[in-house]
């Protein structure tokens, strides 16, 4: 596998990304310092006995969340222990046990703060560095990390770890430590050690809440964290970052350097490689196979929701059942590239398409795992349900690609989907009905959105001639641009008052407007307004929103007629 990074950077955000064999896999975005990985010396402000959880202040906007789990020294708690909870198939002891309001804790943040959620961190710290991860709280092991699979291997770097284990702390292994030799690991424990001892002298001298040690930035951090042999390159169209490369790759391997370009084209880095294009495509809803079918993601608070279609990939000869496998074959691919470029976490379903042939069923199962097996995040899938439903998880540790660049619409408030204007228009009408019943005002004037304002005229004006008979007053409906879908005003006063201020329209004025088609139950009618006031305009005009003058041939309060001049 050949793999390439591409770092672009401007005065508002970094972007790292990373090509596997010619095709995108994963994006890194950073436009502030990192949380996730910082250490802090925080304050418990509140304990909540009945969530078994505190909230600690470590001086970032929101207090970060514990729950007791992440508060004991060792999370392999001893089970049976009196007075605990259980959670799992562990128990724990009472959280007023544990912390009470006041305490200073030592906290490392292992999940960025989400949408209105704090950060969540823990007391148990672990320091990586570039082979191991020193684990210097509540530790006393070596472990090997699971994608290391030769067992001759395995027991080398168990045997290393534990000779250079500190007293008391624990040590694992990581897959980047696979073949190095036992200086290298001697070197990056001492390292490590190094960066404990000046944590615990600022934890000891700092004033709580305090920033202790914070994470390495984006660049430095992931050639830590992925450089191997198989990078074949490292480009950067900014100096600082450029820098920031070499200086990282120097402490890896000095001969690596040479791979790192500073890149002075004029084209954009990202357009030149192609890489704005996918970033935009995997921002889409609606992502295209190769083949014709198409996966959809739905991002929520509780769940990602993948869907699988065949849309226009009709297959060949081998039938129905052929077409759905190579569907959800092409669909599984291509889901694991999409779960780490968009780096979407937490729990997943996929719903793939109905298979009733147990070999094909176990043939896509097999893709999927394959292709996770790339992501370095922990995934684990549960099982194919016989609706063709996958259940698994993905470790979340932050924003996915879609959070961090979006926010939440301010006119759905993050449905997606707003009321339709019949139905607005019926919560107008009963807002309406109650001021007329409270204020007995001869007339109204009431400002709606546009959309709504032709739902209460209604055609030929019958609607707004009905509300009117209805409640026995008289109407001015205005539709107003600036208003959001859900917003309106009902002004009540005199007749005439309100018809001098808002009824100058008279039969025989000409004006230019711009004619649109409405559909109604009764059929389509042309439509065009002028300060809100809805006009009916026969046909003689040109292209729908095309500029013409109209003669108004029939006025109402509401609602009026016109005919185009040529």
């Amino acid at each position: 596998m050949k793999r390439h990074i591409y770092i672009s950077a401007d005065t508002r955000e970094t972007r790292l990304a990373i090509v596997e064999d010619g095709r995108l896999v994963e994006v890194k975005v950073q436009r502030e310092a990192e949380k996730v990985g910082s250490i802090y010396k925080g304050v418990v402000r509140k304990v909540l006995s009945g969530m078994d959880c505190a909230f600690v202040d470590i001086g970032l906007e929101r207090n970060a969340f514990m729950h007791v789990s992440d508060l004991v020294a060792d999370e392999r708690v001893i089970r049976g222990r009196r007075g605990a909870r259980r959670r799992g198939a562990r128990k724990y002891p009472r959280i007023e046990k544990v912390v009470k309001e006041g305490d200073q804790l030592l906290v490392q943040v292992y999940r960025a703060p989400i949408g209105e959620k704090g950060a969540r961190a823990t007391t148990r710290i672990s320091l990586p560095g570039r082979y191991v991860v020193l684990l210097p709280v509540g530790a006393n092991y070596v472990g090997v990390s699971r994608k290391i699979l030769d067992e001759n291997e395995r027991r080398r770097l168990r045997e290393l770890g534990r000779a250079h284990r500190p007293r008391g702390q624990g040590l694992i292994i990581r897959t980047e430590g696979e073949g190095c030799t036992e200086e290298e690991i001697a070197e990056d424990v001492e390292a490590l050690k190094k960066t404990w001892r000046k944590i615990r002298a600022a934890f000891r001298s700092k004033k709580a809440p305090a920033l202790l040690h914070e994470e390495l930035e984006l660049v430095p951090r992931v050639i830590r964290d992925m450089y191997s042999d198989d990078v074949v390159s490292i480009v950067s169209d900014s100096k600082r970052e450029y820098d920031q490369a070499i200086n990282a790759l120097r402490a890896i391997d000095e001969k690596a350097v040479r791979k790192v370009k500073l890149y002075r084209g004029r084209q954009p880095l990202f357009d030149k490689y192609g890489i704005e294009e996918e970033i935009a495509r995997a921002l889409s809803h609606k992502i295209w196979l190769p083949k014709g079918g198409n996966i959809t993601i739905d991002e929520t608070e509780a769940v990602v929701a993948i869907d699988v279609n065949t849309a226009r990939f009709v297959g060949g000869r081998g039938g129905l059942e052929q077409t759905i496998l190579e569907t959800n074959l092409a669909a599984v691919e291509e889901i694991g590239r999409q779960l780490r470029l968009q780096d979407l976490g937490g729990i997943i379903i996929l719903d793939l398409i109905d298979m009733y042939n147990p070999e094909h069923r176990k043939q896509v199962m097999a893709a999927l795992e394959e292709v996770l097996r790339r992501d370095r995040a922990r995934t684990r899938v549960v099982h194919l349900s016989p609706l063709g439903l996958v259940e698994m998880t993905r470790k979340r540790t932050g924003q996915s690609l879609f959070e961090s660049s979006s926010e939440t619409c301010p006119l759905c408030g993050g449905r997606g989907r707003v009321l339709s204007a019949a139905a607005r228009a019926a919560i107008v009408e009963r807002a309406l009905r109650r001021r007329v019943m409270s204020e007995r005002e001869e007339a109204y004037v009431v400002r709606v959105p546009l959309d709504v304002a032709v739902e209460l005229v209604g055609p030929d004006g019958h609607a707004a001639e009905a509300l009117e008979e209805h409640l026995r007053v008289a109407l001015f409906i205005r539709g107003v641009d600036r208003l959001g879908p859900a917003e309106f005003d009902i002004e009540g006063g005199s007749l005439a008052a309100l018809e001098e201020q808002y009824f100058p329209f008279r039969k025989g004025q000409m004006y230019h407007v711009r004619p649109r088609e409405y559909e109604f139950a009764t059929g389509t009618t042309w439509l065009a307004n002028v300060e809100g006031y809805i006009i009916e305009v026969e046909d003689g005009f040109g292209p729908e929103g095309e500029l013409c003058t109209v003669e108004l041939t029939e006025v109402q309060r509401s609602f009026a007629k016109a005919v185009a001049v040529e």
